[in-house]
């Protein structure tokens, strides 16, 4: 790989450390790194540990917003609705993130960011395959928007359950993402 990059085998095996240290890469004695695969249940765990940390987000959040932020989060709801719209999943994905990024600072508790990265970095490629339907986005984005107006609201235990069924839901939508390609591997093998 290092060949490959043209780049020294330090700094990469450094960036590889790295990768495992946030749970994306694992070390394997005398054979390398390798992608990390997690288990269907891991990645259930993670969503209700995600949907527990993101109530307690909506709640501090809604307590303690400044405008700026709320507008932030409105013009990416809207900007959802457009790639919603257009059917552009990936820009869809991508806005999502950073929606959920601009929450978790808002909610302005250093420890509940950190907690929340390193989940959002496990289950970003998870958290994809949930979002990949028009049907799914157009769900997302209602919970979305419940939770911008919970939020603008400034009502900490609407804004935090919001967040917490917005999460949970989209497990609903990984699980059934996830039954859907399995089904679909299925007929492939038969």
């Amino acid at each position: 790989m290092a060949a490959r990059l043209s780049v020294s085998r330090g700094p990469l095996r450094e960036a590889c450390r790295s990768l495992a240290q946030a749970g994306l890469l694992e070390a394997r004695v005398n054979r390398g790194f390798f992608v990390r695969k997690l288990a269907h249940k891991e990645v259930i765990d993670l969503y209700d540990l995600r949907a527990g940390l993101m109530r307690l987000a909506g709640e501090l959040v809604a307590r303690r917003i400044f405008e700026r932020d709320l507008d932030r989060l409105t013009a990416l709801v809207a900007a959802m609705d457009t790639a919603r719209d257009r059917g552009d999943t990936v820009r869809f994905q991508n806005l999502n993130a950073e929606f959920h990024a601009v929450l978790v600072v808002a909610a302005d508790n250093h420890r509940l960011q950190q907690v929340y990265n390193g989940l959002a970095k496990e289950l970003r490629l998870f958290r994809r395959r949930g979002l990949a339907s028009g049907e799914a986005m157009d769900a997302s984005n209602r919970e979305h928007h419940a939770i911008v107006a919970a939020i603008a609201a400034r009502d900490p235990a609407a804004a935090g359950a919001a967040m917490e069924n917005h999460i949970l839901q989209g497990k609903a939508r990984f699980v059934s993402a996830a039954a859907d390609e399995q089904d679909e591997q299925e007929q492939v093998t038969k």
